[in-house]
């Protein structure tokens, strides 16, 4: 009787431990979950943005997923910049795509719409030398592509921006007195958060760079990137 007793809790203990084993531990839930206000998209939805400054193509992804896509390319540098898109091929006769912007002066923006056949693509500026320079990149159009976080103001409190495809998102941020808003660079370019009233700036920040600055007063503080000016921003700090 006491083995079969033995028994009988042994085999509850193993089956508790399997249920143990099964259930997902608090931190993989959390790993799992999306951060608070991120929003992840599909990056054709609503314009997939591409900047282009000195000297670097700044895709807001490098895949998507075949269809029809429309790009927004800016300018954010300080000279005149173009995109160009081809796709790869080792086959001979050369590309078997190509598409291209006219050229963008500085601080302009266009937008065109392709349809992208699954493929290796390469984008890059096709200003003479440009590409030379660092402004080319592989893209890829694959069906598996994933989703990308598209910045957002989190909670009150808790807001930030992200510097990608030279420009600032959001452009403009809406917070009360005695908030901290904190910048992450996610282009591959180096950026400053530089007040235009000169009142603050970060330092060269490169890619994962961070700058954060305590608002104590209200008012309306512009900023831009000293690198490149044509990217501008806003924090509006209110009561």
């Amino acid at each position: 009787m006491r083995g079969l007793l033995v028994a009988a809790l042994l085999a509850a203990a193993a089956i508790s431990a399997a249920v143990a084993d099964a259930r997902p531990s608090a931190s993989a839930a959390a790993a799992a979950a999306p951060a608070s206000g991120a929003s992840l998209v599909d990056p054709r939805a609503g314009g997939l943005t591409v900047g282009l400054g000195e000297w670097s193509v700044a895709p807001e992804a490098n895949a998507i997923r075949p269809g029809t896509v429309t790009f927004v390319v800016r300018n954010g540098g300080k000279v005149v910049h173009g995109l160009r898109i081809k796709e790869e091929s080792d086959r001979s006769g050369g590309d078997r795509f190509k598409e291209r912007t006219i050229e963008l002066k500085p601080g302009q923006t266009t937008r065109f719409a392709v349809t992208l056949a699954p493929g290796v693509y390469s984008i890059e500026c096709f200003v003479e030398g440009h590409d030379d320079l660092g402004m080319e990149r592989r893209f890829e159009v694959r069906a598996n592509a994933p989703l990308v976080r598209r910045p957002s103001t989190g909670p009150a409190g808790a807001p930030r921006a992200d510097i990608a495809g030279f420009a600032f998102k959001p452009a403009t941020i809406r917070v009360k007195v005695g908030t901290t808003v904190r910048w992450t660079n996610r282009d591959e370019a180096p950026h400053t958060v530089t007040a235009s009233s000169g009142g603050f700036t970060s330092q060269q920040l490169g890619k994962g760079g961070v700058y954060s600055r305590r608002f104590a007063s209200a008012g309306t503080f512009a900023y831009l990137c000293a690198l490149h000016p044509n990217m501008k921003g806003r924090v509006v700090v209110g009561r």
